[in-house]
């Protein structure tokens, strides 16, 4: 009886937390994550939450409009792949930056980036105030 119970309470913890993830992209939608520590710097999502604009400190702090756009694709409820999408050259590849949706709590965001250029780089946990 206890094992029923346990198994039953795992399932039930694991179908609230996917269907809470399941709302990540929603809760993206229109928003302005302005980083941790920085004034104005972070991302514009579009109303699908499938496309974003990063915004410089340096570019919004001067009102400058911003030209960094990125396609976004969800993997998961939770993990989504930004993707360059204006050609800084003809040769390079676009840049890729892979994210991890920890929680979305208080008008807070917090992510894991991990690493998609060369070289070895340990995961950044990263936080985000929602505008």
């Amino acid at each position: 009886m206890k094992i029923r119970i346990l198994i039953l309470m795992a399932l039930l913890g694991t179908l609230c937390s996917t269907s809470f993830a399941q709302s990540y992209q929603n809760q993206l939608k229109n928003k302005y994550l302005i980083l941790n520590g920085a004034s104005c710097a972070g991302l514009k999502f579009n109303p699908q939450a499938t496309a974003a604009a990063w915004q410089n400190e340096m570019d919004c702090s001067r009102g400058d409009s911003n030209t960094d756009a990125w396609r976004i694709t969800w993997i998961t409820p939770e993990i989504f792949m930004m993707t360059e999408v204006i050609r800084p050259n003809e040769i390079s590849p676009p840049r890729n930056n892979l994210y991890k949706i920890m929680n979305i709590q208080n008008g807070t965001v917090t992510v894991v980036n991990y690493w998609t250029g060369w070289g070895n780089h340990k995961p950044d946990l990263q936080k985000f105030r929602i505008q």
